[in-house]
């Protein structure tokens, strides 16, 4: 017999995953527009799911990552950046995040970062993002105070092009959540993520 917990689990991987494909799907549908490339406003659109673990006194802090990727091409700000192969670009992300580990918790906030690709062959490109943002959490620990917080994450990862336009990506993530000391405790809780996502780009 499966117990509660586990299948409270259980349900919210069903739901992150078909969250993700619904995502997908909505991603297809974007690239039917026939808007010119020059008229958008951002460069890419993707869409995220996850999964990080971390440790605070409590146990193991593990939270399922929904997150959408909003990028603008700093080409449009710095034209000197058109002479360079990789890509520059300034995104946002907001996010939405069920913790499943060691009580059933949610995370929400947006991050705001900066996004370097460089594409080492006509299909494979490599990526390293930083970001910054305010969040809310509401896990109750002795290593750190909830409600409002700061999400510091740093990254890697690789695109795959399924054509032109459009790529399959897989991520590492190292986020570091705490408060700046506004409330305490503050020792902060550090998390380690894997991510695999779709992305548009125009």
């Amino acid at each position: 017999m499966i117990c509660e917990s586990c299948k409270l689990k259980l349900s919210i991987l069903i739901m992150a995953t078909a969250a993700f494909f619904v995502c997908l799907w909505s991603a297809h549908a974007v690239a039917g527009e026939t808007e010119p490339a020059s008229d958008r406003l951002l460069h890419e659109v993707g869409f995220f799911v996850g999964y990080g673990k971390g440790n605070i006194n409590e146990g193991s802090y593990e939270p399922i990552l929904l997150v959408i990727r909003l990028g603008y091409d700093m080409r449009r700000i710095f034209p000197i950046l058109s002479r360079h192969n990789g890509t520059l670009s300034l995104y946002i992300e907001p996010k939405i995040n069920p913790v499943i580990s060691p009580e059933n918790d949610i995370e929400f906030g947006i991050g705001v970062g900066v996004k370097y690709m460089y594409h080492c062959t006509e299909r494979l490109a490599a990526y390293i993002f930083g970001s910054v943002g305010p969040h809310y959490v509401t896990v109750v620990t002795r290593d750190q105070a909830n409600g409002f917080i700061f999400s510091d994450t740093i990254g890697c990862g690789v695109s795959w092009f399924l054509n032109e336009k459009s790529a399959i990506n897989l991520e590492y993530r190292w986020r570091h959540i705490s408060n700046a000391d506004l409330k305490m405790p503050n020792n902060g809780i550090d998390t380690h993520i894997g991510m695999i996502g779709y992305s548009m780009f125009f």
